[in-house]
């Protein structure tokens, strides 16, 4: 289908060196096979709970001054 429209897939090189550019995390998955879809989310959940300085979140608490 890429073909079709004169492109070519990404390598997994190509998309490593992309993630280390923009300093992202890469992980490869088809939505065609459904293979490393679910650590894709569990992947996206877990950057998403990590807190400011990259430490996972456990409770947050308020605190009044």
């Amino acid at each position: 289908m890429l073909g079709a429209q004169g492109q070519v897939p990404v390598t997994p090189e190509q998309g490593g060196n992309v993630a280390r550019e923009i300093g992202a995390k890469y992980i490869e998955c088809s939505a065609k096979t459904g293979s490393g879809v679910q650590d894709v989310f569990n992947l996206a959940l877990r950057e998403s709970m990590k807190g400011r300085w990259g430490k996972m979140v456990k409770q947050r608490r308020c605190v009044v001054v």
